[in-house]
């Protein structure tokens, strides 16, 4: 009886070719991962060396570092910029040939300024009615936003002592009552929309210092101007 052939010993040819191919791929993936975490530019390199060495990417073109491109202000947000800077050195005059400096404050915002005016300057313990020192200011407030593109919000704070009097029932509506002040003021000049100003009565519940001190109970009692600037 003829004897069947045995096979040579070992795994056949085709086996070590298939797992030969399988550890290149488990390579790639490996190294796809660990260069996913790195900077661009080196994963690029890398895709582009693995390319030959692999050729799993056939139809794709050499990989070339992609330039870090930085986002440049365009022509009208440096105007923008232009324009809060010159209001805000025109008001920064009034305020100083006023003498008000100690009690106003004026910043730019992101897209606008921002007017931070103390309680002394504007009004009278537990009043609303403006004072009129404080009008050389607001005068400059109207004329900045005389070109009518401008958006308005006014908010009045206080500090958290209780109010007695008969005008007010209390902090919020002494609040709103001061933020209605200031926009009647500028509504009056009819330079804007009214559509455009809002008032806002936040009474004492946003404090920007203690109201344990008497200094801090002075910083929270105040009305903010937001402008938001047109182009």
């Amino acid at each position: 009886m003829k004897r069947k052939e045995e096979p040579p010993p070992g795994a056949p040819l085709w086996v070590l070719t298939y797992g030969d191919c399988m550890s290149l791929l488990l390579c790639f993936f490996v190294l796809l991962h660990s260069y996913s975490t790195l900077e661009l530019e080196k994963f690029n390199k890398a895709m582009s060396s693995l390319k030959g060495a692999l050729g799993v990417l056939p139809y794709q073109q050499s990989a070339s570092p992609v330039p870090n491109l930085q986002m440049k202000p365009g022509k009208g947000e440096n105007k923008k910029k232009g324009k809060r800077s010159k209001a805000i050195a025109a008001l920064n005059k009034v305020i100083s040939e006023n003498k008000l400096s100690g009690v106003i404050k004026v910043s730019e915002t992101s897209n606008g300024i921002h007017i931070t005016i103390g309680d002394p300057a504007l009004f009278d313990t537990g009043r609303e009615e403006i004072k009129t020192t404080i009008l050389p200011v607001l005068k400059q407030i109207v004329e900045l936003i005389s070109t009518g593109e401008e958006n308005v919000r006014v908010e009045g704070h206080t500090d958290a002592v209780p109010i007695h009097n008969d005008r007010f029932k209390d902090n919020w509506e002494l609040s709103i009552a001061r933020a209605m002040s200031v926009i009647r003021y500028i509504r009056n000049q009819e330079v804007i929309d009214p559509r455009r100003l809002r008032p806002v009565g936040c009474g004492e519940f946003h404090p920007v210092a203690s109201n344990d001190t008497e200094d801090g109970r002075a910083m929270n009692r105040r009305v903010e101007i937001f402008i938001e600037m047109g182009d």
